[in-house]
């Protein structure tokens, strides 16, 4: 299975064309939204994307981690 992973923060205006053209090329889309505070979780979720949540801005390289971590647990 081919997962797209997505780090997100504040990403509500972008975030539908992301996960949109993702979904094109890979059997699953997860987005990571890092603590942000607009809709971008509700977004990606409501397009069909599996959303992680951080509840407050972690950085890049936690949200990369966290993204992994789900992708790894669909084996």
């Amino acid at each position: 299975m081919s997962i797209a992973c997505i780090s997100a923060f504040n990403e509500e205006r972008t975030i539908a064309g992301v996960v949109v053209q993702a979904m094109r090329f890979v059997g699953s889309v997860v987005v990571c939204d890092d603590g942000s505070p607009d809709l971008t979780g509700e977004i990606a979720e409501a397009l069909g994307a599996v959303v992680v949540r951080h509840e407050r801005n972690l950085g890049y390289g936690a949200a990369v981690g966290s993204l992994f971590r789900e992708a790894r647990s669909w084996r």
